[in-house]
This record gives C-alpha cells, sequence and structure tokens, in this order.
C-alpha cells in the first residue's frame, strides 16, 4: 500500500508527533539510498550524523575509500558504495541509527534545505512509489509546525513579503537603493533583518510593470470578448517591482507574435512565505491569484510565467494547498514563458523575422525550471536566434531566494554557488543570461557582469521592440484589486 502525504488541509499534516515519524521514516529511506549526497548542505548534514553512530567498519571500494567530502561538506562517494548501501540500512549497522538521531539534528536538515528541489527528480521514491518520499515538502511542512507553535521570525516575514517591500521601495526609488549600498544601512538591515550586509539585494524600479503596462493598454476588453490566441502574464514579484524591463520584453515578443497579453494584479505566488513556514498566508495569496485566473481560463486563456519559481507553484503547489477544482484548472493552463513560445515555435506559430545578432551567451539553467521536467526550452529557443552561440550551465545557484539573504548562510551560498559562477565565465560569452531573477543576484554580486532573461535576449533578436502596431484592446490593464476579492 502506498505512503499518503497529508496536505496542510488534514490535521495530521499539524501534529508535531506524526511529523518526527515522517521524517524518520524518510531519512531512513534517503540514508539507506544516498544518491541526493551532492545536491544541497541537508543531506550531508544527515548522512554525517548517521555516520556517527555506525561502529561497522568502513567500506572500501577497491583501494579507495569509499567517501571522501567536497568543498560544501558533501560526501563524494563512489557509486559502489550507494549500490553496496542500498536498499537496507542495517548492511551498515545503521538499522537503529534514525531513532537515536537528535532533534537538533533534524532542525539542522530543515534549515540547510534550500527548497532548490532537484532532489525530486532524481529520487526513485518520490510518489506515485509506494514509499511516497517527498523531501523538499516534509521540509516545508517541519517550518509550518514551528511557525505555527512559535510564529513567523522577524526575517522570514521581512524576506516573505516581496509586495510589502517592494511597494515600500517604489514609493521612494532613489531613496531605497541608495539606502542599501550604505554600509551602516545594511549592518542595521543586517541586526534587525539578518539579510547579510554584503549580500546585493535587488533595486527598485521608478516605473512598476503594471504602471508601465497600464499606459501601453488603457482600454481593457473583457477577455471572453478577445478571439485568437491570449494568454496571462504572471508576471512576478521581481518583474513588478525591481525587473519590470523583462516584463515589457515579454509583453512585445507575445504581441509581436500575434498573441493577446493580459496582466492584472496579482498577488505574490507564495513560495516566499512557505520558506519561513508562513502557510495561511501563502494559502490565502494562492487562493486570490487563482480566484483570478480561473476567470480568464474560462474565457480560454493560458497562464504564462518568466520565473521559475512561479510557474512551478502554479503547476504544482497551489492545486495541493487549496484542493480546489479551480487551482487544479489553472495548474493544467499554466507553463513557463519560454515553455509557451518554445510550444508555438514547435507548431511553426512563432515569427522568426529577427534583426539582430544576439551573439554568445552563458546561460544559467534554473533549478526550478529542472524539476519541472520540461526540457531546456530557454537554451533551445536563444540556440536559434540569430549569431547565437548558448553554453548551458547546469548548476545551482543556492539561493532559493530568501535562504542565500540570510546571514546565516551567506558564506554557504556563495561557496555553493562557485561551481555555477566558475563555469559561466569561463569561455567569457557576450552574454549572461538566467530565467531566475533570484539567482541573478547571485551571479551579478560574484562575478560583475549584468544578468538578463532570455526573453530579453529574444526581444533583442525582435529589435528590441515591438515591430508591428498593437490592436486597440488587444490586452487589459490591471484589474482593481476589489474585483477579485
Amino acid at each position: 500500500m502506498a505512503h499518503t502525504i497529508p496536505t496542510p488541509r488534514e490535521p495530521e499534516y499539524w501534529s508535531r508527533e506524526a511529523l518526527v515519524a515522517e521524517e524518520r521514516r524518510v531519512f531512513e529511506i534517503c540514508n539507506g539510498c544516498r544518491l541526493c549526497w551532492n545536491l544541497c548542505p541537508s543531506f550531508p548534514k544527515l548522512f554525517d550524523a548517521v555516520d556517527a553512530l555506525d561502529t561497522s567498519p568502513p567500506i572500501v571500494v577497491g583501494d579507495k575509500p569509499a567517501v571522501e567530502v567536497d568543498a560544501l561538506g558533501n560526501h563524494a562517494a563512489a557509486t559502489e558504495h550507494f549500490h553496496a548501501a542500498a536498499p537496507r540500512a542495517d548492511i551498515l549497522g545503521q538499522a537503529d541509527a534514525l531513532s537515536q538521531i537528535p532533534m537538533s539534528v533534524h532542525q539542522d536538515v530543515v534549515d540547510l534545505c534550500y527548497q532548490c528541489k532537484l532532489c525530486d527528480p532524481i529520487c526513485p521514491y518520490v510518489p506515485p512509489h509506494e514509499f511516497g518520499v517527498d523531501f523538499p515538502r516534509l521540509m516545508l511542512r517541519h517550518k509550518a509546525i514551528d511557525a505555527k507553535e512559535h510564529g513567523v521570525k522577524l526575517q522570514d516575514r521581512v524576506l516573505g513579503d516581496p509586495d510589502l517591500v517592494g511597494k515600500l521601495g517604489t514609493m521612494v526609488p532613489l531613496i531605497a537603493n541608495a539606502g542599501a549600498t550604505v554600509r551602516i544601512n545594511r549592518v542595521a538591515m543586517e541586526m534587525v533583518a539578518g539579510i547579510h550586509r554584503d549580500r546585493q539585494l535587488p533595486t527598485f524600479a521608478n516605473e512598476t510593470f503594471l504602471e508601465w503596462f497600464g499606459k501601453r493598454h488603457p482600454t481593457p476588453p473583457k477577455p471572453e470578448e478577445i478571439e485568437g490566441r491570449k494568454v496571462v502574464l504572471f508576471y512576478t514579484c521581481s518583474v513588478q517591482w525591481n525587473e519590470p524591463q523583462v516584463g515589457r520584453a515579454a509583453v512585445e515578443v507575445l504581441e509581436h507574435n500575434g498573441i493577446t497579453v493580459f496582466a492584472p494584479s496579482f498577488r505574490c505566488c507564495g513560495m516566499p512565505a512557505l520558506d519561513g513556514g508562513d502557510v495561511p498566508r501563502a494559502t490565502d495569496w494562492a487562493r486570490h491569484n487563482v480566484a483570478i485566473l480561473d476567470r480568464y481560463v474560462k474565457a480560454g486563456c493560458e497562464i504564462v510565467s518568466p520565473g521559475p519559481t512561479c510557474s512551478y507553484m502554479m503547476k504544482h503547489e497551489w492545486k495541493d494547498y487549496l484542493g480546489t477544482d479551480e487551482a487544479e484548472a489553472v495548474s493544467k493552463k499554466s507553463f513557463d514563458l519560454m515553455e509557451y513560445l518554445f510550444n508555438l515555435r514547435k507548431q511553426k506559430l512563432l515569427k522568426e523575422d529577427f534583426t539582430t545578432d544576439v551573439g554568445s551567451i552563458g546561460y544559467h539553467l534554473p533549478c526550478h525550471l529542472k524539476v519541472q521536467k520540461i526540457g531546456f526550452r530557454s537554451r533551445d529557443i536563444m540556440k536559434k536566434l540569430p549569431g547565437a552561440d548558448v553554453t548551458l550551465v547546469d548548476k545551482c545557484s543556492c539561493m532559493d531566494g530568501t535562504w542565500g539573504m540570510k546571514t546565516e548562510y551567506y558564506e554557504l551560498s556563495k561557496k555553493g554557488a562557485k561551481p555555477l559562477l566558475d563555469a559561466l565565465v569561463a569561455k567569457k560569452p557576450d552574454t549572461l543570461s538566467s530565467d531566475c531573477l533570484i539567482a541573478k543576484l547571485q551571479i551579478e554580486e560574484n562575478t560583475g557582469q549584468k544578468v538578463i532573461h532570455p526573453i530579453e535576449v529574444m526581444w533583442k533578436a525582435y529589435g528590441g521592440t515591438a515591430t508591428t502596431p498593437v490592436a486597440p484592446g488587444s490586452a487589459v490593464v490591471p484589474a482593481p484589486p476589489e474585483e477579485a476579492s
């Protein structure tokens, strides 16, 4: 009988006793497999704790030790060792080890998980396997119970509400951006909110994306009145408050290809709140967004997002946290932006009237795109642009939006990102690109080079602006917040 994973809508989810039992069950399976030894610091922390209790002789493969340690403290164990260790923990004399692990180790494993979710596509035991292992969601469950019992930390409240921070920052962008570079301000921010003083922060835009979009399309039609291809752009918090040029590029590329674009007013996708255990707030935001999107889905629209985390949330998380037919319908109609454009190209519906060479590109593949199992669509599209020479780098930025910002994980985040940073600049490309606007901060801070979204690369290839006139009423201005309440 397959193991059932509870959702936040069930009482069992919130039981500390049930949580500890589930962690021990999952940790035992992970310990017996160890396939994820090199993905994040959580797994080495767990395996080291188990091995410290092990009294059996060390395993060797030929004349080589079975376990070495890399710069992050990860186990660089031989493949033969993984096969020898799985699937029974008692092969290493560790049958009772998980019951001996103190809860402090459980907490460390949770804190070191930065929700890259890369263990999901690698794990052989994820649902529908009868073992039903979902390590990332188990970590989020632990954080949710901690937050319910002890409250959401101030650090997580600040990092978990990008819309509030964005609204405040864009009210006085010059002051906010200048203040973020003043050392005394950054030290104070570190002391109060736990955001490392050296971490590059997003800059606030003088004009938000929705302000730009509202000027471009001042006359809103109803989505039911529009014929042909039409999409809702879930533009993301980063695009709204910090990187509106990404949204502009998305709108102009889509409209150039004859697609009507809608951009109603959304709230955050909820992932930053989940990172801090704030399930009620994340669920409220998801419910708000689904209520808006459901109207457009019913009118025949598809949903696209330039943010890998947001598209992942829409496809996979909202339906489980909400458990509604509307969330399920939204999930089925949601696409990563470049995935959507790639599908158009496959149908021979994507215009290829490019005018500008894009040159060599070092492209970072974000983890939250990889776990969607859709292929490397941003790379595939950029390879077809004039003059393109694209190098894909499949390495994690170790940011997770909030995790890499925190003082306690800043150095570990930088160390974990070094393979990505080295590979991106190895060929000295003309352009660095990533779909993830949070990974962008890590890359820019440590390379000194500007990073742009793949849609900006595509927009540049089209000439940097929409080359066909936009028909009146081809897109809508933001819906008033009360419309979706």
